[in-house]
């Protein structure tokens, strides 16, 4: 997960316009567009949004938008994700306090990466909020795991472990009280620990206890985004391992990819997954290597 945004990533974003265009529809300028705030990921910052905001304007001219100045670079954006998503949601909060006529027919959220995990978990934890769309551009949202990803971000207690010993440390107490990494880590081959020690995955994912509060808050989005550059030769796309993650896939312990339809989250819809997917409002896509280069 770069502090730059890739060739992959912004061709999300260019996806990420169209997808939020049909909901705007074909309007005269004169419309009044929903705001866009804007969430960066691991090692990212606001700056990481600077090619990002002139083309949402090209596309919904006057639309407000704010960059979320919350856990900005390293180490601040490797705290732990149940520290970050309180300050975070005050932030939101506040700022819409401050411009309350802006927000009052809702507002989209398009984040990054670690920013796209971030957000979802705002959506079910943000009792009062008026999101209508989320969209996550290769947002970890069933974790991470894999021998490539911690290559791009330089944790000192973990570069010396390999993939299948990290686990150790990532679950034990200490780590998921303090690095959003071991809040991330869900490691197929441990999945008894992952569920056990984790303590921020398995909560938001309703897979420790009845998520009834955080359905139901999940359920007002109208439309949830999620797009990931898919690599069919590896399963790192160069921010996020398994890339599947990002559109809710996994791999198994012994890599063998594992589809959305087939998780107990979807299949029991723990969180409203399933449910959004039933009543039209979720997307996922994948957009190939090969496809993005050209599209670029």
């Amino acid at each position: 997960m770069p502090s730059a945004l890739s060739l992959s990533c912004l061709i999300l974003i260019v996806s990420c316009v169209k997808a939020i265009k049909p909901l705007i529809g074909n309007h005269s300028q004169s419309v009044k567009y929903k705001p866009v705030l804007l969430m960066h990921g691991i090692d990212g910052t606001c700056k990481d949004f600077e090619h990002v905001i002139p083309w949402l304007q090209k596309s919904h001219p006057g639309t407000l938008t704010y960059c979320i100045p919350k856990f900005e670079g390293t180490p601040m954006s490797w705290i732990a994700l149940p520290l970050q998503i309180p300050s975070i949601i005050k932030n939101i909060t506040n700022y819409i306090a401050q411009n309350p006529a802006d927000f009052e027919d809702g507002y989209h959220l398009v984040c990054h990466s670690q920013g796209g995990l971030i957000c979802r978990a705002i959506t079910e934890m943000m009792d009062d909020h008026k999101i209508h769309t989320l969209v996550s551009l290769a947002g970890p949202q069933l974790g991470v795991w894999g021998k490539d990803f911690f290559n791009g971000i330089r944790i000192p207690i973990f570069e010396n472990l390999t993939r299948d010993q990290i686990y150790r440390l990532a679950y034990l107490p200490e780590a998921q009280a303090t690095l959003s990494v071991a809040n991330m880590w869900n490691d197929p081959a441990h999945f008894s620990l992952y569920e056990e020690k984790n303590t921020f995955l398995p909560y938001i994912n309703g897979e420790k206890e009845d998520a009834q509060r955080l359905k139901a808050n999940f359920l007002k989005l109208q439309k949830a985004v999620f797009l990931v550059g898919s690599f069919n030769d590896t399963g790192y796309d160069g921010g996020i391992e398994p890339w599947q993650s990002g559109v809710w896939g996994y791999v198994d312990g012994s890599g063998k990819e594992v589809q959305m339809e087939h998780l107990s989250i979807f299949v029991n819809d723990t969180f409203g997954l399933r449910t959004l997917n039933e009543t039209g409002r979720l997307k996922v896509q994948r957009v190939s290597s090969e496809n993005t280069l050209q599209t670029y």
